[in-house]
C-alpha cells in the first residue's frame, strides 16, 4: 500500500483511540476529590491516597505489561484486555457508590487495580502509534486528540452527568474504557517482534518478565543521560504543578481559577499540533531542551508577582505561565516518548515506552507530588484562617456538632472571600458554565456566600467600615472543617462576626488598630510564599537543562540494532 492510501485511515483510527484513552482518565481526575470528600466523607489523606492510583499504576503496571507486547502478544490485543479490566474496576466503583457500599479500602483497591491496568495502555498505545504511522515524527498529530478527549470528557461530566456531586463519572470512565477495549481490536496490527521465529534470541526469564530488557539501553551513555535528565526534570513538572495550580490561582485572587486552568489544555492543542514540524526542523535534542526551558520559564513567570516585578502585570505573568503548559508538556513529555522510540531497537519498542511511562508518569509524578507539602510548610501565610467559636457553626450534614466538638472549642475556618467586584472576561473561559448556559441548565444551588468585594464595593477595609456591615450578610454555607483524631471533614455554615474580621485585620497589620487594607493586602496575607515555591523547582530543572545541553545527543533510529 502507498503512503497516500494508508495514512488518512490510520490517523483517524489512532486519533479515536487516543481521544478515548484520555477521556477515561479525565472522567474521574477532576471530580473524585470533591465527591469523595463531600459525599463519601473521606478524609483529605484518604482522598490523596485515591489519587495515588494512577502514579502507582504507572510504577507497577508498565514494567510487567510492556514485555508481553514485545514478546508474546500483539500490542492492540493487550490494550484491549487491559482496558476491559480497568473499565470493570471503574464500573464496580460506581456500583458501590450507587448502593451505598463504598468504603475507602474498597475504592482504594479498585482504583489501584484500575490504574495498574490503565497506565500500561499509554505506553502500548504510543508504540502502536509510532509503529503504524508512515513518519513517527507525526505522532503529535495523534496525541493532540488525547487533549481534546480530556476536555470533552470533563465537559460531559460537569454539564450532563452531575459533575462532582454524582458518582456517574465512574460509569462514564468505565464506559469509555469498555468501548476502547472493543475498539482496540480494530487498531493496526502491532505484532510482538521479540517472538518472531528464527531470531535466535535467548533471554533470562526474570529479566523479560519484569521488563528489565528495556533498561539495557542504559548501557548506551547517550540514552542513559537522556533518561536521567528527563526523569529528573519530570519530578517538579506535572506531578508538582497540578497539586499547586488551583491553590496558586485562588490565593492570587484571580477570577474563575478552574476556568483559567483550561488555558493549559488550549495551549496544549496548539503546541502539540506544532510539535511534529518543530521536531523535523530542529531535532529532538533541541525539542527536549526547549521543553525543560519552558518548565523553568513558566515557574519563573508564576514567581514574578512575589518578587514585586511590575505589580500591575501580575495577572499577565500568571496567564503566560499557564499558556506555557502546552509548550512545556508537549516538548518534554511527548518529546521524550519520541526520543525513546528512536533509540529503542525493534524488539523492545513497547518495553521502552512502558519504561518511560514508569519513570515520568510513575516515579516522577509520585516524587513531584511530595515537593509541595514541605515547601508550603516553610512558606506559611500571615493569616491562614479565621478562628470562630462552636456556637457560630451550624452543621449542614447528619453529624451533630455537639458530639464531635467541645462547647468552648475554637475552630479554624477559611477567611471570607474578597473577589474583584468587576465582571471579568475570564468567566467566558469556564467551558462548563458556558456549556450549561447553552444547554439551558441553571445552577440550582442556594448556598449563601460572603463576598467582601461586593459588600465593600472595593473600598479599603477599615475598622469603621467593618462596624457599618450587617452581620446577616456575613454568613458562609458549605464550609468544611475537620474534627476528631482522624481529621474527618464535616460541612457547616459559619456565621462570622464583625469582631472576627477585626481580628483578621489586626493580625495582617501586626496589631495595628488604625488600618486601611486593600484587596491585594487581604489576598497577600492569605497566600503562601509562592515566590520560593516556584523558584526552587525552576532552578532544579535548570540544572538538568544545562547538563543535557552540554552532554546530550540527538537520537538516531535504532531499527537495525541487533538483539542481545
Amino acid at each position: 500500500m502507498t503512503e497516500n492510501n494508508v495514512v488518512p485511515f490510520v490517523y483517524l483510527r489512532l486519533r479515536i483511540a487516543y481521544f478515548c484513552e484520555f477521556a477515561i482518565w479525565a472522567a474521574w481526575a477532576g471530580t473524585l476529590s470533591v465527591f469523595a470528600g463531600s459525599s463519601l466523607n473521606f478524609t483529605s489523606n484518604e482522598v490523596a491516597w485515591l489519587y495515588c492510583a494512577i502514579p502507582f499504576g504507572a510504577i507497577i503496571g508498565p514494567l510487567f505489561i510492556g514485555p508481553l507486547a514485545d514478546r508474546y502478544f500483539p500490542a492492540q490485543n493487550v490494550i484491549s484486555v487491559l482496558h476491559f479490566l480497568s473499565g470493570i474496576a471503574l464500573l464496580i466503583c460506581g456500583y458501590l457508590c450507587h448502593t451505598g457500599q463504598a468504603t475507602f479500602p474498597l475504592l482504594m483497591i479498585l482504583l489501584l487495580l484500575s490504574g495498574i491496568f490503565y497506565m500500561p495502555t499509554q505506553g502500548l498505545l504510543n508504540s502502536v502509534v509510532f509503529k503504524s504511522l508512515p513518519n513517527s515524527n507525526m505522532g503529535p498529530h495523534v496525541f493532540v486528540f488525547g487533549t481534546i478527549g480530556w476536555i470533552i470528557s470533563c465537559l460531559l461530566i460537569a454539564a450532563v452527568f452531575g459533575g462532582e456531586k454524582s458518582y456517574n463519572f465512574f460509569f462514564v470512565g468505565g464506559g469509555f474504557s469498555i468501548f476502547l477495549a472493543i475498539y482496540s481490536l480494530t487498531l493496526p496490527n502491532t505484532p510482538p517482534k521479540g517472538a518472531e521465529p528464527g531470531n535466535g534470541v535467548k533471554r533470562n526469564f526474570l529479566v523479560t518478565t519484569f521488563g528489565l530488557d528495556a533498561f539495557k539501553l542504559f548501557k548506551d551513555p547517550a540514552f542513559a543521560l537522556f533518561a536521567i535528565c528527563v526523569f529528573c526534570a519530570s519530578i517538579p513538572a506535572c506531578g508538582f504543578y497540578f497539586v499547586v495550580q488551583t491553590p496558586y490561582l485562588s490565593q492570587m485572587g484571580y477570577p474563575s481559577p478552574v476556568a483559567l486552568g483550561t488555558l493549559n489544555q488550549f495551549s496544549e492543542i496548539f503546541f502539540m499540533t506544532a510539535l511534529s514540524y518543530i521536531v523535523i526542523k530542529i531535532g529532538l535534542k533541541a525539542v527536549l531542551l526547549l521543553g525543560m526551558f519552558a518548565w523553568c520559564g513558566r515557574y519563573i513567570f508564576f514567581a514574578l508577582p512575589g518578587y514585586g516585578v511590575a505589580p500591575d502585570y501580575d495577572f499577565v505573568f500568571s496567564v503566560i505561565g499557564l499558556l506555557f503548559h502546552g509548550f512545556s508538556y508537549s516538548f518534554l513529555y511527548v518529546g521524550a516518548y519520541m526520543y525513546a522510540e528512536k533509540k529503542a531497537p525493534e524488539h523492545l519498542k513497547a518495553s521502552v515506552q512502558s519504561m518511560m511511562i514508569f519513570l515520568m508518569l510513575g516515579v516522577g509524578q509520585v516524587l513531584g507530588a511530595q515537593i509541595y507539602p514541605p515547601l508550603a510548610k516553610y512558606n506559611q501565610p500571615v493569616a491562614a484562617n479565621a478562628v470562630v467559636s462552636v456556637d457560630q457553626l451550624q452543621s449542614a450534614s447528619h453529624v451533630d456538632l455537639k458530639s464531635v466538638l467541645q462547647p468552648q472549642e475554637e475552630v479554624p475556618v477559611p477567611i471570607p472571600n474578597w473577589n474583584d467586584a468587576e465582571d471579568s472576561w475570564i468567566q467566558y473561559l469556564d467551558l462548563v458554565a458556558q456549556t450549561k448556559k447553552l444547554m439551558g441548565i441553571k445552577d440550582t444551588s442556594n448556598l449563601r456566600s460572603i463576598d467582601l468585594g461586593k459588600l465593600l464595593k472595593n473600598q479599603p477595609l477599615s475598622a469603621e467600615l467593618i462596624d457599618s456591615l450587617n452581620e446577616s450578610e456575613l454568613i458562609q454555607d458549605g464550609v468544611k472543617i475537620k474534627y476528631g483524631e482522624n481529621k474527618r471533614e464535616i460541612v457547616v455554615t459559619v456565621q462570622y462576626k464583625k469582631s472576627d474580621l477585626k481580628k483578621i485585620c489586626e493580625k495582617i497589620t501586626s496589631g495595628k488598630l488604625d488600618y486601611s487594607l486593600t484587596r491585594k493586602d487581604w489576598l497577600a496575607a492569605q497566600a503562601i510564599g509562592w515566590k520560593n515555591i516556584f523558584t526552587i523547582p525552576a532552578l532544579f530543572i535548570a540544572i538538568f537543562l544545562i547538563i543535557f545541553l552540554i552532554f546530550g545527543e540527538s537520537p538516531k533510529d535504532n531499527k537495525n540494532v541487533q538483539q542481545e
